[in-house]
């Protein structure tokens, strides 16, 4: 009987369950909503995944990893996303342990899962040190030093998308004033463009395809996003003095009119900072199996 491990990923709109074998393999993996009404039928659709897939495979179960946004309590098993309201202080340690009769669960952030399948599978294979982010629904980041997993204390490392970079800036979902996130995300993408007057459809997608059409409106939007994830990232790695960012996440996908204003403003910003030198912005190579290969990562090694 081969080992497996269960990666879950718990993103702000969906949830993906995954079974991955001993040589890092996604097999089968199902996605549900969050958005189903409360964080009781949230935990039960998930669980109905979770025992149709370690019901069903005839293999060792050596362990369940968790990546989540934030922000996690680890020590305690328990998370409480920004962007998932209907889940506060949810102990989803015990209820996978309770589920799976006692098998091993780990728990980290979701970008920090991505930092850790980028540096062993990805765009960071080859890197000591990185910087990993989900740009998405949030803004996430998670840390690779010298070759290592950075948690933190609280499991919750270089949690970016809630550094603050303008104290008079809008309130954040967080409750914070001026975060990255605020201004980088898709979803606030959108309002800021509504709010200046765009009539798309209320996406990230409609708001790429204006930009790329010329829209005045959605093509400051996306700079300005870009120039404010371009802070948060040189604000980090100035402090870390590293230069490799990997980056991933449904934003991230929307090519050049991204790509480039963000490599603009990271230089522009970077120059300031003598010592730094030339940032290497790296798309992610996972994509949608970064998060549950990372959370399976933290069970098999």
């Amino acid at each position: 009987m081969s080992d497996y491990a269960l990666g879950v990923d718990v993103g702000a709109t969906k949830v993906a369950i995954a079974t991955i074998n001993s040589d890092l393999q996604v097999m089968d993996k199902i996605e549900v909503l969050t958005r189903c009404g409360d964080g009781k039928k949230l935990w039960s659709n998930i669980a109905d995944v979770a025992e149709k897939f370690t019901t069903q495979n005839q293999g060792n179960l050596v362990g369940i990893g968790v990546a989540s946004a934030g922000p996690l309590d680890t020590k305690k098993g328990t998370l409480s996303p920004v962007n998932i309201q209907i889940w506060r202080d949810f102990p989803i340690i015990d209820h996978f342990k309770e589920l799976s009769q006692g098998t091993p669960v780990v728990l980290h952030g979701d970008a920090m899962a991505l930092a850790h399948a980028e540096h062993k599978l990805g765009a960071g294979r080859g890197l000591t040190n990185m910087l990993g982010m989900v740009v998405s629904t949030g803004v996430g980041g998670g840390l690779i030093l010298d070759n290592k997993v950075v948690t933190g204390e609280s499991g919750n490392a270089f949690f970016i998308g809630h550094h603050s970079i303008n104290f008079e800036g809008p309130v954040c979902a967080c409750g914070r004033r001026g975060c990255v996130e605020s201004y980088s995300s898709g979803p606030r993408m959108v309002a800021i463009a509504q709010d200046l007057g765009w009539e798309g459809e209320p996406t990230f997608i409609a708001l790429v395809d204006s930009a790329r059409q010329g829209n005045a409106i959605a093509l400051r939007v996306i700079d300005e996003g870009t120039r404010a994830l371009a802070v948060g990232i040189v604000n980090v790695i100035g402090c870390l003095d590293i230069t490799n960012v990997v980056l991933g996440g449904g934003v991230t996908e929307s090519g050049a009119i991204f790509w480039e204003p963000l490599r603009k403003h990271v230089d522009e910003e970077a120059a300031f900072m003598g010592f730094l030198g030339k940032i290497h912005l790296h798309k992610a190579a996972l994509v949608r199996d970064a998060g549950v290969l990372g959370a399976a990562l933290a069970v098999l090694g």
